[in-house]
């Protein structure tokens, strides 16, 4: 799993933190669309061949650990048995050279996800 840390952002995420309910909203609203941003780009990725995978990638629901909300991209639980290989094909086997896909989306896109989670957020603060 990939880290995104944001800096310089420190008084507007405690002016979203203190609004409570809605500004949960803000941020849920922000982390979603920034992992549609480096979805859209892996599914770019995949290899020709695999539409199943394709198909099968996803945006996870907000999740929390140790205080941080925090989106997965890629296969979810529980679908993993119709698409399993994409985890083959993103590290490579001992008989399979890597072609990965969400790797290099992220690496892509990390720039663009941060702006987007910025302007979501100075949106919503109309700043």
């Amino acid at each position: 799993m990939a880290d995104l840390e944001i800096g310089g952002m420190d008084e507007i995420i405690k002016r979203v933190k203190s609004m409570g309910k809605a500004g949960e909203k803000i941020e849920n609203i922000a982390l979603k669309k920034a992992g549609n941003i480096i979805l859209e780009e892996a599914k770019k990725n995949v290899p020709k061949r695999t539409e199943n995978l394709k198909k099968g990638l996803k945006v996870s629901n907000i999740h929390r650990k140790a205080g941080n909300k925090y989106v997965v991209v890629g296969i979810q639980r529980g679908d993993n048995s119709k698409i399993f290989y994409g985890k083959f094909l993103e590290f490579g086997t001992s008989k399979m050279k890597a072609k990965p896909f969400l790797g290099p989306a992220y690496e892509l896109k990390k720039e663009e996800v941060k702006e987007t989670i910025k302007q979501e957020f100075k949106n919503a603060l109309k700043i």
